[in-house]
């Protein structure tokens, strides 16, 4: 190596990071799948919390890295504190010299996130490879994960792919949201997703200071942003918000690249995807309209289609099977048994 090791990322490391995961890919089924990061590479990890990025370094070339992000969560009915991983990457040509090993050993070396409950992943359906890893380096991983058969072991979780469109309909009632919007949209949210498994309830600072990006004033003009108010919408009915979302443009930073290992066929997609959403009881149709009104911005944006964690509101899922979305489901690895995990939440930030 030509420089010793650093354990943790900078911002300067934008593009060498952008670099690394360019040269990263996954053997998933028949296909190789890259997942692209920039302009940002560091876009996803600004809506996670407590994030820290640990990466190797050989000279100015990054070659490994892997990421955690710790936050507070209710599973089973009780408060518990909760590691995320992900980004685990090394480059295609420093593999099998045992950085991705090395790298990941770096928080648990330095304690930078602190004690948690459990450490917990989400990984592609049919990624056998990274299972292989594990069980290679850490035999017990998947000792109490759920197995299915020809399925890579954890809880499935589905997430539905509306395709982005332009949209005919009509969109009033829909508006921008706004500050004196943040207490009945954080009840809206609270509401829709109260009970589920990894959801912590919203408060009405949690959500301003996300739209705010964690600033408060003007902003510099030269910070990008990633996900702000000018995403955000309420439908309004009768003076009475009853319907939020935000729409992350998932792909303006993030992008996957499936190549099929025979063929050469190559295929980009790039999405957007729904964040902070809820809808009042009995009010399904103004959220399928703030849906629809999402699939025109995504259409403008030159995206796919919005990601759409929708497994937990099946009354929404049919309210939209005519626009024939498809599902991808991945696979949650939890191994808790004493925190039995029934309905899980899916953040989109983690996906």
């Amino acid at each position: 190596m030509g420089r010793p090791a650093r354990p943790r990322s900078r911002i300067s490391d934008n593009d060498g990071f952008c670099d690394l995961w360019a040269n990263s890919p996954e053997q998933i089924g028949d296909f190789e799948v890259t997942t692209l990061r920039g302009p940002n590479g560091f876009a996803q990890f600004r809506l996670q919390e407590n994030v820290n990025l640990q990466v190797i370094a050989d000279g100015n070339v990054l070659v490994a890295c892997c990421g955690w992000a710790r936050h507070n969560s209710i599973v089973a009915g009780q408060r518990v504190t909760l590691s995320y991983g992900q980004a685990l990457g090394v480059h295609k040509d420093y593999r099998r010299q045992g950085f991705g090993d090395a790298v990941r050993n770096f928080a648990h070396a330095m304690n930078t996130l602190g004690p948690s409950l459990a450490q917990y992943d989400i990984m592609r359906a049919s990624n056998f490879a990274v299972v292989g890893w594990w069980e290679k380096y850490v035999p017990d991983f998947f000792e109490d994960v759920p197995k299915q058969e020809e399925q890579v072991p954890g809880i499935p979780i589905r997430v539905w792919q509306i395709p982005a469109r332009t949209v005919q309909g009509d969109a009033a009632g829909i508006r921008p949201g706004r500050r004196e919007d943040i207490p009945q949209s954080v009840a809206l949210v609270n509401a829709t997703h109260d009970g589920q498994d990894f959801f912590r309830p919203y408060t009405g600072e949690f959500l301003e200071d996300r739209l705010d990006e964690g600033y408060w004033g003007e902003r510099a003009e030269w910070f990008p942003p990633v996900y702000c108010w000018d995403d955000f919408f309420v439908v309004e009915q009768a003076g009475r918000v009853v319907a939020c979302a935000g729409l992350w443009d998932r792909g303006r930073d993030l992008r996957d690249r499936f190549r099929h290992s025979e063929t050469g066929e190559e295929r980009l997609l790039a999405d957007t995807a729904l964040l902070d959403w809820g809808f009042e009881p009995g009010a399904e149709d103004a959220m399928v309209e703030l849906l629809d009104h999402l699939s025109g911005r995504a259409h403008a944006l030159g995206r796919d289609f919005v990601l759409a964690p929708l497994e937990q509101t099946p009354s929404l899922v049919k309210r939209i099977e005519a626009w024939q979305p498809t599902t991808e489901t991945r696979y949650l690895r939890w191994d808790v048994p004493e925190f039995p995990v029934t309905r899980p939440h899916t953040n989109l930030v983690y996906w």
